[in-house]
This record gives C-alpha cells, structure tokens and sequence, in this order.
C-alpha cells in the first residue's frame, strides 16, 4: 500500500514537472525571439542556466526512485540517496540564481536616443523574459526542496525536516552570491572544493566584502524562504478541503 501511494505521489510530482518543462520551453522561445526581433545574438545563455536551473529537480527526482525502488539493498540504497544528496544540495542554488539574471535587460537593452528605455515595447521583452526564467527558478527550486524535504521527513521528523530547509536555503543564499559576484559555480566545488572554502573564509574576515554579503544574502534568503513558505500554506490549504 506504502509503495502504491508512492507512485502516485512520483506521478503527481512528474505532471507538475511537465508543466514546468512546458513554462520552460516557452521562456526559451520568447528569448529566441527576442534575438529575431532585435536581430542581435544575445542572451544564449540562458540555455545553459536553464538546464542548471533544472539539474536539482533532476536529482530530487532521482532521490524519489531511489527511496520508492531500491528497498531490498540497504546499502546500495544509503550509497546513492547519499550521493543523489549531495550532488542535489550543490546544484540547488542553481534554481533560484535565475532571480539575479534579472540585471541583463537593464545592461543588453539598448534605448533609442532621447527615449527612457521603459518606454520602449522591447525593454519589456527582454524584462518579461528574465522575469519568466526567475518565477520558473523560483517554481523549480520550491518543487524539489518540497521532494527532498518530505524525504527528510519521513526518516527524521517534521522538526528535523524544517532544520534542514531552513539551513539548505541559507546555505542556497550565500551560494547565489558566489555565484553572481565571485563566478563561482557548481563544477567548481566538484573540482576545487578546498579552493571554495579558502574564498569563504576569506570573505568571512573581510569587512568589505560582508558589508555587500550580509545585505545581498539575507534578501534572498528572505525570498527564497517567504516563497517557500506561502507555497507550503497554500499546498496545506489544499490538502485540508
């Protein structure tokens, strides 16, 4: 019965990907327009962000088969839970690093002369587009930190559960820093974990540089979490009807 609820619960979850999947493509094909319409290559990487911003629902997924199907193995299925885990919780801040890309229509955009850019019908594509990719961030990293979370759950309790969200999207916050002021990526802590950690220590004992983190890692702190949460609300609304 238990493994029957679970796949419905893989199902559910698979629609809502669809869903998110379809938002995606269409974000995707507004930037192709974009680049017709202004007859400029730009914004390309948004492609590659994208699949970034996707790589932890991949994972969260991942996690869900491991913890629905490999249930004879108890080793094999601690080694890969583990592994999906951890690759899952490097990749995360990938999600909502989409919400910083918002700065490229106010740098790519070029106004005509004597015109405020906001009074141009393309400044608004271009705004609209990231605009579009920071809410499907936003959706996806929601998603696959509600996947994990339930996992965590269930083998350690609702207490534990929100310790390790909190902590995740605090951690999450100080990884988009890196990210869009330092250039670091996920790849690099694959690569050069010892060199990450030396840039964060060093940044911990910098005044300067806090004086730009503290401010910039609490407001997306605060949003990643008050989105989380409202999405949360709203989910336990739904299941209460």
């Amino acid at each position: 019965m238990l493994n029957r609820l679970n796949e419905v619960n893989i199902k559910t979850k698979i629609s809502v990907l669809l869903l998110l999947f379809a938002a995606s493509v269409l974000c995707l094909m507004l930037g192709s327009y974009l680049r017709a319409y202004t007859n400029r290559d730009i914004y390309r990487f948004l492609y590659w962000n994208m699949f970034l911003a996707w790589m932890p629902a991949g994972f969260a997924m991942l996690m869900d088969w491991i913890y629905v199907y490999i249930q004879k193995n108890r080793g094999l299925r601690v080694i890969l839970f583990i592994g999906a885990g951890i690759l899952w919780l490097l990749f995360y801040p990938n999600s909502a690093y989409l919400i910083t890309d918002q700065l490229h229509p106010f740098v790519k955009f070029q106004s005509e002369y004597g015109m405020r850019f906001w009074q141009g019908i393309e400044f608004w594509y271009h705004l609209l587009l990231f605009f579009s990719a920071a809410v499907i961030g936003l959706l996806l990293g929601v998603y696959s930190m509600l996947s994990v979370q339930e996992l965590v759950r269930r083998s350690f309790g609702r207490a534990k559960s929100w310790i390790f969200a909190v902590v995740t999207l605090a951690l999450t916050s100080l990884g988009i820093y890196l990210g869009r002021f330092i250039r670091w990526n996920s790849w690099d802590a694959i690569r050069s974990p010892q060199q990450i950690v030396h840039e964060v220590l060093t940044m911990l004992t910098d005044v300067q540089e806090l004086r730009r983190m503290i401010p910039f890692t609490g407001i997306i702190m605060m949003i990643l979490l008050f989105s989380y949460l409202i999405i949360v609300g709203f989910s336990m609304m739904r299941q209460q009807k």
